[in-house]
């Protein structure tokens, strides 16, 4: 599977990370004013890295602060310009299709939401802004499939250090996630962890083109 990068102006990435948020509202800007993007249909099912963008989104955080009253920190933690997690793009929906945009979902904000699920942070990996839904560098990958085997078998986690001396893990053809040729669970990890769920957040990081 392919795995596309896509840039969140802050404090989006906090929030999907710190929050909870699982709906994404994307958009760009034409003449001066944004209008809602809608992913291509290939792009549906696969799986998103989610790269922390220099911007910051005035309107998003006003929207959180008085939607879910969170005070919203200027600085979350999360270093700009790193890929911090990755989620797979479940599905894509609309104001007009949805029900959950009349009251059912708090996080709905916009007219096209973009659904992520097996939301799952990862060490940040510092990795340049590549053009609105482009695939992650292949200079990028061995890292990236690194910290995704560390994060994925609870071997790092964001309140952890990542350990001096790391398991090496042998990747089996065809198998792992987005097709990053990851291997089977690395000796110590727990096989069993799950992606981060809105109750399963982390408490601390240490380190969502245009505003979602």
């Amino acid at each position: 599977m392919a795995l596309y990068q896509l840039t969140l102006p802050r404090p989006w990435p906090w929030a999907v990370l710190m929050r909870g948020c699982r709906v994404l509202f994307v958009t760009s800007v034409e003449g001066g004013r944004p209008y809602a993007l809608r992913p291509p249909p290939a792009v549906v099912g696969q799986h998103l890295a989610l790269h922390v963008g220099a911007a910051w989104d005035v309107e998003g955080a006003a929207f959180m602060e008085k939607r879910h009253g969170l005070c919203v920190p200027a600085e979350d933690g999360l270093p700009v310009g790193s890929i911090v997690a990755v989620a797979r793009l479940a599905e894509v929906t609309t104001l007009c299709n949805d029900s959950r945009a009349f009251g059912g979902e708090p996080w709905w904000r916009g007219t096209i939401g973009w659904w992520l699920e097996e939301v799952l942070a990862v060490e940040p990996l510092e990795c340049p802004e590549v053009p609105y839904l482009s695939q992650v560098p292949e200079d990028y990958l061995p890292e990236l499939r690194e910290r995704f085997t560390l994060a994925r078998d609870g071997i790092w986690r964001p309140s952890t250090p990542r350990p001096e001396r790391l398991p090496v893990a042998r990747p089996q053809e065809g198998s792992g996630q987005f097709g990053l040729g990851l291997g089977p669970p690395l000796p110590g990890g727990d096989p069993q962890q799950e992606p981060l769920s809105r109750t399963d957040v982390p408490s601390s990081p240490t380190g969502r083109a245009a505003r979602p």
